[in-house]
């Protein structure tokens, strides 16, 4: 992994919490859109998987950490949530019934992945930092300081 992977390993799970941060809020902004033709906005999610860097080995080789896999997006993709509906009568995308199809975002669950979104982010950025405090350190040693 070299000196550097430490680093390595907090920046891609800080990529991970931005990307998961940026889903969340796009999310909660949409929580009570609507639209004429009926097509709801679907919340969306982020899938994440581990990637062991290209240059480390064939595949089923054993992990070291050399080669730790890294954290990275796979892709975004729409979770398949029925719409609420909500009876507001006077709301210009209301059926006959005066019932508005509204996206099936949880605002609570969203508010509570934002929390765990900050928490990652700033784990990841803790490590990043006491990482380079530590390589900074070394390289202050090598100086004769």
């Amino acid at each position: 992994m070299g000196m550097f992977g430490v680093l390595e390993v907090s920046s891609a799970g800080m990529d991970v919490q931005q990307a998961r941060l940026e889903v969340a809020a796009s999310n909660i902004a949409n929580a009570r859109t609507t639209s004429e033709n009926g097509a709801v906005y679907k919340p969306l999610t982020v899938v994440v998987r581990s990637a062991i860097a290209e240059a480390q080995g064939e595949a089923g080789s054993p992990t070291t950490v050399q080669n730790l896999p890294l954290p990275m997006v796979a892709e975004v993709v729409e979770m398949n949530v029925a719409p609420k509906l909500a009876y507001e009568p006077g709301h210009p995308d209301a059926d006959e019934r005066g019932m508005v199809a509204l996206p099936g975002v949880d605002p609570v669950s969203s508010m509570l992945d934002l929390i765990s979104i900050s928490r990652g982010y700033e784990a990841n950025l803790r490590a990043f930092d006491i990482t380079r405090s530590l390589l900074q350190r070394t390289l202050e040693m090598g100086r004769g300081r």
